[in-house]
């Protein structure tokens, strides 16, 4: 039983001691009534208020891959995919940071093309060892024929390599106009 389960047969627990005791307080003397009758107040909305914070974020979505539940504003992607009609169909549902964190995985190839590296120039780099810190927290990774890398690689080690060259670049076209014009 979860702590929210829990919380929730507390309640109602508690909201019947207060139906019963609502029918005898009559019968009780007028401290114990108002004793009685204070805690079991406090202790409800003690109680109501313990169990909106345990569901606060929650919702009765969780995350397939993840395992993480999904809060009540976010819009997570359901599918209900049956492979054959041997197999049960399954339902799967993904939060929105498991769908952005698969697009920035990719293949060696697809990275080059979109930061306009040369072809081959991940694997060499990885090959020389400049990528072993990268490698070591799983940013990249070889899986079978594929080498995959997370945008974060891409954005720390390789743009700055790349400012740098168009840095370059410019210099370099700015002492051309300045020799061409002497």
């Amino acid at each position: 039983m979860s702590i929210i389960e829990n919380t929730q047969e507390k309640i109602i627990e508690l909201e019947r001691a207060a139906e019963q005791f609502a029918l005898i307080k009559d019968t009780l003397p007028f401290e114990v009534r108002f004793t009685t009758q204070g805690l079991i107040d406090n202790q409800l909305k003690e109680l109501k208020y313990r169990l909106e914070k345990l569901t606060f974020l929650r919702s009765d979505k969780k995350c397939t891959i993840c395992d993480h539940w999904i809060r009540n504003e976010e819009e997570p992607v359901h599918l209900f995919y049956q492979y054959n009609t041997f197999e049960d169909p399954s339902n799967i549902t993904v939060c929105p940071s498991c769908i952005g964190a698969m697009k920035k995985v990719m293949t060696t190839n697809e990275a080059e093309t979109l930061w306009g590296l040369l072809p081959g120039t991940i694997k060499q780099d990885r090959r020389l060892g400049n990528l072993q810190e990268f490698e070591e927290v799983g940013l990249v990774y070889h899986t079978g024929r594929y080498i995959k890398i997370h945008e974060i690689v891409m954005k720390s080690y390789y743009e700055p390599k790349l400012q740098e060259r168009q840095n370059k670049e410019q210099n370099r076209k700015i002492k051309r106009k300045r020799n061409s014009a002497k």
